[in-house]
Parts: C-alpha cells; structure tokens; sequence
C-alpha cells in the first residue's frame, strides 16, 4: 500500500484508533454497520457515543453482500444513512474469518453505491501461516476516500506495546490528528 504521511497517524495501538472514528464519525443516534459477531472492544468505543449498531449476517467467509446490501437498503427507505461499516477482514475476532478478495470488492462497491466509508480493522492480518493475503480494502480503493484502514503492532510485534496507526484520506488524517492532539496533550 503506497500512504505518504499526510494519510497516516500513530495511535495507542487500534483501540484509541476505535476511539477517535467513534469521536470524529458517530453523534448519538448515528447508524453504523458491523458484522454478527464482531469483535466486543469496538462495539463499546461505538456504544460510548451513542452508535445504533446494526448486525450484518456473516458466513465462512466474513459478511455477506447479500446482508450488507440488504441493511443498507433499509437504512436508505427509512431515510438513515450509515455513517461506518465496521469489519474486521483478516481473521476476525471472534470467528477467525477472512473475506476473500471478490467478496471485499464487493463490500466496497455497495459501500460507494449507499455513499458511507468501510472502518478496516486489522490487527491479525500479519498473523498469517498459510495461504494467500487478500487486498486490503484501502488497497482495492485505490486512495478514493472511501476506506479507513487501522492497524497495530500489538498482535505481531509485543503484545504488551501499544501502538498502532491508522491510514485513510488525508481530510480525515487531520481531523484524527486534532482529536488526537486533546488525548495525547500533542
């Protein structure tokens, strides 16, 4: 993934990178899409700010299109537009799934289609020991804007070393970074 440094920031690992899409993206109220199941520390960031959450079916492979498509159809005739969907791609926690590369694709294509952003969360994509990696939603939008990618080194480097960063359009790199400015005292 090619990232210049205006589309990176270093976070206190991927937990306060939840915290600060909560903060900038979700008033009380606002809907946003996660996976059934998903994993429960991002469920609490979302609920700390009022998220309605909204589960989508998964399967063997991660969400479903079909799922997908069908909330957010509903949230449109409701007149609701879903701020976030929240996914876990590589070896979600709780069920360990991986969303192939032809199912990202087109969970990214009915983000674009119903104008809301995927929340990529991945902190076990480096904890591979067999197969292939699949592209990273940032990497199939090609720097479109419409993907916001969180990764940490907690899994994979030292447990107990909490950083991580997050990649996204450069827009909402610097409204991160102003957020982020208020819990680190800069």
């Amino acid at each position: 993934i090619e990232v210049t440094p205006d589309e990176l920031i270093v976070t206190s690992a991927s937990q306060q990178a939840l915290d600060i899409v909560g903060k900038a993206f979700v008033d009380p109220g606002d809907a946003i899409i996660v996976g059934k199941p998903t994993y429960l520390g991002a469920l609490q960031a979302f609920e700390t700010y009022g998220a309605d959450m909204i589960g989508v079916e998964s399967d063997d492979f991660g969400i479903t299109a079909e799922s997908l498509e069908e909330k957010l159809e509903a949230l449109k005739k409701e007149g609701r537009v879903c701020k976030f969907i929240y996914i876990v791609p590589d070896f979600q926690n709780p069920t360990g799934t991986t969303i192939p590369t032809e199912r990202r694709v087109k969970i990214l294509e009915l983000a674009k289609k119903y104008g809301t952003v995927i929340l990529e969360d991945s902190p076990y994509r480096k904890i591979r020991f067999k197969g292939e990696h699949q592209k990273t939603f940032y990497a199939l939008d090609k720097g479109e804007g419409n993907v916001i990618t969180m990764f940490t080194f907690s899994k994979t480097f030292v447990p107990g070393f909490r950083l991580g960063y997050i990649i996204a359009n450069k827009e909402i790199i610097r409204k991160f970074a102003i957020l982020k400015q208020a819990m680190d005292l800069c």
